[in-house]
């Protein structure tokens, strides 16, 4: 029977001095979670390690996988290690325990600890992923985004693949454990700390060299040592740059000129056209618009050349410029980069400081030799190099001008079905009928005898005969004279009765008489009419057998007329 007198009962209102001694208790242990505290190696196992962390109530077993490769062969009975204290007590009433994790929250601690003082870091580029790099940290994997791997453009990732490299650690996520490191912040950083020493190592006006880090459409970037300056596109030249990349390559090297040093924002402005006197000054004196020049080609473009004049002065030669007969013509097809040629100076705007040369004024111009050998007038054979659905392209073969006939320059019907007539290859006549700005115009119909001519003798009022050719819907195409003149005789024209003009009374191939009512010689037209000729036959019937006055019809006089006759006949 035990002592009632050494027993002490809690009831009820003793629970807070059981939580004080529970508490108590714990704290004095010294062994709290999610904290890393040092244990001793009591049991080595094929596959797990025993240890012991003084103030546990029990040993913790941890795999042997958790600890590298590297520090297996130091692991021995009696060993102190540091762990990290999961759970001080599962399900099973034992401690759990683990190895890596202690090295993570060890890790992540000097992480912590190095972004928060923003101190560098030492790591090694493992492996390349999308959009960056992975970076081993003090044994935990983060992120560089390629942009901040370095400060100029990559070409070749693998340089940096299992290189140790200095990195500032620029964001941390503690939750899910992301780290994410520049190296470009550390370079930039050294450049920096080296502006004001490369700064004070020059003045203004001094003539510098430098490479050509970035082309942008404002300026170039140019590196001077450490330094990279801005050589705005207003000072590359005093011509009109249209496009810096036309002109210059990322890695060119170039003479440039200090312009301005701002020693507080740590910055140099420089400038090329500094060096060199204003063109547009001197230009007037020196060079005489219309006059030749010997040039040496700079720059090739799809436009056009861009040709040095003297050092500092270049003008363009478009691309219009080059060829007499072409007007789009590929420079590169016709000069190279340091080609000498002569060109002739055609414009100086001062305004808008640009400079106008041609390459094929000072060549000779094969319109020219042309018009010598065939002036307006000429007939000459010439045989058909292209077809178009408005005229012929013809070329004589002993020249590159080639002579255009429109289609109502084949025959005087002036219709484009003519052109079905010909084919490319085929040779024909023609007679140059005009020469203007380069262009040859011919006509084909020029030698043939032209139908109107059928008219030349003839007025208003003279009667024709013509000859039916196709029926139309409101009119009838006939055919005037031996060569065949074509013009429409109109509906209302046909006949005097309004009942008698419908085409369909006529048929291709019948003859018919009419009237010329209108002749124009000016423009080759003519109107004829049936109806006009109806009524000259009839005032002429009207006035042989009686009077337009009577109120008579044509039919009531003659038929008056024959039967009087017949009544004389008959009392005979």
């Amino acid at each position: 029977m035990v002592a009632r007198q050494n027993l002490k009962i809690y009831n009820s209102n003793s629970n807070q001095e059981f939580e004080k001694l529970l508490n108590d208790n714990l704290t004095n242990s010294g062994i709290v979670e999610h904290t890393i505290v040092k244990g001793t190696i009591e049991k080595i196992e094929d596959k797990y390690i025993t240890v012991y962390c003084v103030g546990a109530k029990s040993s913790g077993v941890i795999e042997k996988s958790e600890i590298p490769q590297s520090e297996l062969d130091t692991v021995e009975v009696g060993k102190e290690i540091e762990v990290y204290v999961e759970r001080t007590e599962n399900r099973n009433g034992e401690i759990v325990l683990s190895i890596e994790k202690a090295r993570r929250a060890r890790s992540w601690k000097k992480i912590k600890d190095a972004f928060e003082k923003k101190e560098k870091v030492s790591g090694v580029v493992q492996n390349m992923v999308k959009g960056g790099y992975i970076i081993e940290v003090e044994k935990i994997f983060a992120f560089c985004p390629s942009s901040q791997l370095s400060d100029r453009p990559i070409k070749n990732a693998s340089e940096f693949i299992r290189k140790p490299l200095e990195f500032l650690i620029i964001k941390i996520d503690p939750v899910r454990m992301n780290v994410i490191v520049s190296r470009r912040a550390i370079l930039e950083e050294e450049k920096n700390l080296n502006k004001d020493q490369v700064i004070s190592n020059y003045k203004e006006k001094d003539i510098i060299e430098g490479r050509i880090k970035a082309i942008t459409s404002y300026g170039l970037f140019v590196s001077i040592e450490t330094l990279d300056c801005l050589l705005h596109s207003s000072e590359v030249s005093w011509l009109k740059i249209s496009n810096l990349n036309d002109m210059f390559t990322v890695g060119d090297t170039l003479k440039c000129q200090v312009l301005e040093i701002d020693k507080e924002a740590k910055r140099m402005s420089l400038s090329i056209r500094s060096m060199y006197p204003d063109p547009f000054k001197t230009v007037s004196e020196k060079y005489t618009i219309g006059k030749e020049y010997e040039v040496k080609i700079i720059k090739l473009t799809d436009w056009g050349a861009f040709a040095e004049l003297s050092e500092g002065v270049s003008g363009l030669i478009h691309s219009s410029e080059i060829k007499h007969m072409q007007k789009n013509v590929n420079p590169k097809s016709v000069f190279k980069i340091n080609d000498e040629v002569k060109v002739k100076l055609k414009e100086v705007n001062t305004e808008k400081r640009k400079i106008s040369l041609s390459y094929k004024d000072c060549l000779p111009n094969p319109i020219d030799e042309f018009i010598k050998k065939y002036p307006i007038g000429t007939v000459c054979d010439a045989k058909i190099v292209n077809k178009k659905d408005f005229g012929l392209f013809l070329n004589t073969g002993n020249n590159e001008i080639d002579i255009f006939v429109h289609y109502k320059q084949l025959s005087f019907s002036e219709t484009s079905k003519d052109l079905d007539e010909y084919n490319k290859n085929d040779s024909v006549k023609l007679k140059i009928i005009d020469i203007k700005d380069g262009k040859v115009n011919g006509s084909i119909r020029a030698l043939k005898k032209d139908p109107f001519s059928f008219f030349e003798s003839k007025k208003e009022g003279s009667v024709v005969s013509v000859r039916v050719v196709e029926i139309q819907p409101n009119a009838i195409k006939v055919n005037v004279g031996e060569d065949r003149y074509q013009t429409l005789i109109k509906k209302a024209d046909i006949a005097l009765e309004k009942k008698d003009c419908s085409p369909s009374r006529f048929a291709p191939g019948d003859t018919l008489d009419a009237v010329i009512v209108e002749i124009s010689n000016q423009t080759r037209k003519v109107k004829l009419s049936i109806k006009e000729y109806e009524k000259q036959q009839q005032d002429e019937t009207l006035k042989k057998y009686g009077s337009t006055t009577s109120g008579q019809s044509l039919a009531g006089v003659l038929g008056a007329a024959l039967k009087k006759k017949s009544t004389k006949k008959k009392k005979s």
